[in-house]
């Protein structure tokens, strides 16, 4: 039994550990992965039972519960009786992987099959603006990438635009694109913030993507009205930059739905985790939210109905 109790504390002090990724980058990277712990830990914690090392079993199976009751909310809250007289705006986010994607065709079928009012595409350089040119007629496209850089977000929108600002797309800059529309069938604008945070992968890129996230709540928390937080986040719900985001009146769009995991999508869906996000005020609600295809790219896109809520 020792073979087995050796992992099962090691996820269980992991499991205490990503409590703390606000301190100490590398342990807010091991918070992503509270489902994946989660099952280990369950069934480490059985093996242990039946082996009769019953405490062991006991405080592994407890820390099981720890992560479940983290994640559940995900599966268990509710999204709101959807109104279906509501009125409607379809967003779809989506991280291409720049030029080692050339799926041009497919993506642009899947824009047309589904229909969104908004496409924010990130990491699209200049081979996927021209490949979006052919969707003109159906949509207004904006170019959040300026000359001097490789890729940035590029949008694609239906219905009466009214403001736009990019804030840079630079490593140490927001990596932020602002919009002010009007969608088809709204008497009113919805504001929103698409965003491509920098992946945490070492100390410095973990704090510009703290300091991105931060930099999108601060803009959260100055919006009146329906307004929108979507992009590739690079966080997991159960980090702490994004937990802190969601405290600037925004909800989950994927609460009621599950993890939808959506990177990496050319690896094992064991290994996956939700990083792409398409976040809320609380006077829009969630009709609908699933994933596409990956279509060329390591993340799956994420495709929400929001609709406008009294």
């Amino acid at each position: 039994m020792a073979v087995v109790a050796v992992p099962a504390a090691a996820l269980v002090l992991l499991t205490v550990a990503a409590f703390f990724g606000r301190y100490f980058w590398v342990l807010d990277l091991v918070a992503n992965f509270r489902p994946q712990i989660f099952v280990g830990l369950v069934l480490c914690g059985l093996v242990l039972m039946m082996g009769k090392w019953r405490r062991v079993g006991a405080v592994t199976l407890a820390a099981a519960v720890l992560n479940l009751v983290i994640v559940l909310p995900l599966f268990v809250g509710s999204p709101g009786d959807p109104d279906s007289s509501a009125p409607l705006l379809r967003v779809l986010t989506y991280n291409l992987r720049g030029s080692a994607n050339q799926s041009y065709a497919e993506v642009v079928d899947f824009i047309r099959r589904n229909e969104p009012d908004l496409v924010l595409l990130h990491e699209a350089y200049r081979p996927w603006e021209l490949a979006m040119e052919p969707l003109s007629s159906d949509y207004r496209i904006i170019r959040g990438r300026s000359d001097d850089l490789i890729f940035g977000t590029l949008v694609l929108l239906r219905g009466q635009l009214l403001d736009w600002e990019s804030y840079g797309f630079a490593i140490d800059e927001p990596r932020a694109l602002e919009l002010e529309f009007i969608p088809r069938g709204w008497d009113r604008p919805v504001h929103v913030l698409s965003l491509h945070a920098n992946s945490p992968t070492d100390s410095g890129r973990a704090a510009l993507r703290d300091a991105q996230l931060e930099f999108a709540r601060e803009w959260a928390e100055r919006q009146e009205g329906p307004f929108v937080v979507a992009g590739d986040l690079n966080s997991t719900p159960w980090s702490w930059a994004f937990r802190r985001l969601l405290g600037a009146g925004l909800r989950d769009s994927a609460t009621g739905f599950g993890i939808q995991a959506t990177y990496p999508a050319d690896r094992n869906p064991l290994v996956r985790i939700p990083i792409d996000h398409i976040l809320h005020s609380r006077d829009l609600g969630v009709r609908s939210r699933q994933l596409g295809a990956a279509l060329g790219s390591d993340h799956f896109p994420v495709l929400a109905d929001l609709e406008l809520r009294s």
